[in-house]
């Protein structure tokens, strides 16, 4: 459908946050209404903590579709990617790993190539955790690549922690952004804010805030960009990071009016 005919070009709404579980049913439905108050097109859920097999339902008709990678024998970890109504993902293919670090999604959104990965980064080894699972998500990928996810270490310390420092080796931060590097994934929100300071995450451990939390977009296609902002911390104890961009869709330029059919009803009673 071409515009001009009362119709104009989409955005896709990347949104990714660290959910910190989701086995409470209150849990889920406050996170699908705050997906749906954002006008998410594409969820990143991290730390979901479903096991195995055994996954609560998430969906509902405003999200109702949703893959997950689940740890196989404890409520941990967890991640898993949830789209819109609005968004008519055309599923192709998946790539998971058994202990819930990472999904990796490959499909067509309007006969557009997409990939969509998401991934929640261990505590410690977060350079050679990358290194593997990007050489894989390489290999995965096709079209557009849209990569969420908690990487558990700042990629920028002096801009990305309060006290411009953390107890991380510089040697781990390198390596870490050299995996991101190699496969050309650019921090939508660092690039869209330079020079900017907002966080993620508080550690009462360390007394400090961080940016962990990331939404990356393969630099061949930073021209969609259209800007990022980082949300509040609601239900998480971890903010969600936005990511807006062009897509191949198309929304009426003006809202469309629908007739209540209650009142036809009433008309028949009366």
């Amino acid at each position: 459908m071409a515009p001009g005919w009362g119709f104009v070009p989409a955005r896709l709404t990347n949104w990714s946050n660290n959910v910190h579980g989701l086995n409470m049913p209150e849990k889920r439905s406050q996170l699908l209404r705050q997906l749906w108050a954002a006008k998410a097109s594409v969820a990143f859920l991290q730390e979901t903590h479903f096991k195995g097999g055994d996954v609560p339902k998430l969906e509902n008709r405003r999200f109702p579709l949703g893959f997950y990678a689940n740890h196989q024998t404890a409520k941990k970890a967890g991640v898993a990617i949830l789209f819109a109504q609005t968004t008519p993902f055309l599923h192709l293919a998946s790539l998971m790993v058994p202990m819930g670090r990472y999904l990796f999604l490959k499909g067509t959104i309007a006969d557009h190539a997409y990939t969509f990965a998401c991934i929640y980064c261990p505590n410690r080894g977060q350079h050679t955790f990358l290194s593997w699972t990007l050489a894989k998500l390489e290999r995965f990928r096709e079209g557009l690549l849209v990569l969420g996810g908690d990487l558990n270490i700042p990629l920028d310390p002096r801009l990305d922690t309060s006290r411009g420092m953390i107890a991380v080796l510089a040697h781990s931060i390198r390596l870490t952004q050299r995996a991101m590097h190699k496969i050309g994934l650019v921090d939508c929100w660092r690039a869209c804010n330079p020079e900017g300071r907002d966080y993620t995450h508080y550690s009462t451990a360390h007394a400090q805030y961080t940016r962990i939390d990331y939404i990356f977009l393969a630099q061949e296609f930073l021209n969609l960009l259209q800007g990022s902002e980082i949300g509040i911390i609601s239900h998480s104890d971890h903010a969600p990071v936005l990511v807006h961009t062009s897509s191949p869709l198309f929304k009426p330029s003006e809202r469309q009016w629908k007739l209540n059919e209650t009142m036809l009803v009433d008309l028949e009673l009366t």
